[in-house]
């Protein structure tokens, strides 16, 4: 339910928005590979869709850090306690 007034004029029709998804994927030799993709959400419905225009962009390999100086990237998680947590991310070069 949104906070909107019940004196408030709803625009007729879905209310889409853009919105950037990230995963990681777990590769078989232990590297990570970041997956960025864009769907699109109706607000009023909560209902996500692909968008098949824009391809998921992946990006990698990238290796699992505890050092925070040397990362570069970092994904923010809530455990199954609800603590806020952290892993980082440091790219390698494949040659």
């Amino acid at each position: 339910m949104s906070l909107i007034s019940r004196k408030a004029i709803q625009i007729a029709g879905p209310d889409r928005r853009d919105e950037k998804i990230t995963t990681w994927r777990k590769e078989t030799d232990k590297t990570y590979t970041k997956i960025t993709k864009i769907v699109s959400r109706d607000w009023k419905t909560g209902l996500t869709k692909e968008m098949k225009r824009d391809k998921p962009v992946e990006e990698g390999p990238f290796v699992q850090t505890l050092d925070t100086e040397e990362a570069d990237e970092k994904m923010k998680y809530e455990d199954i306690d609800g603590a806020i947590k952290y892993i980082y991310f440091k790219r390698i070069n494949n040659q």
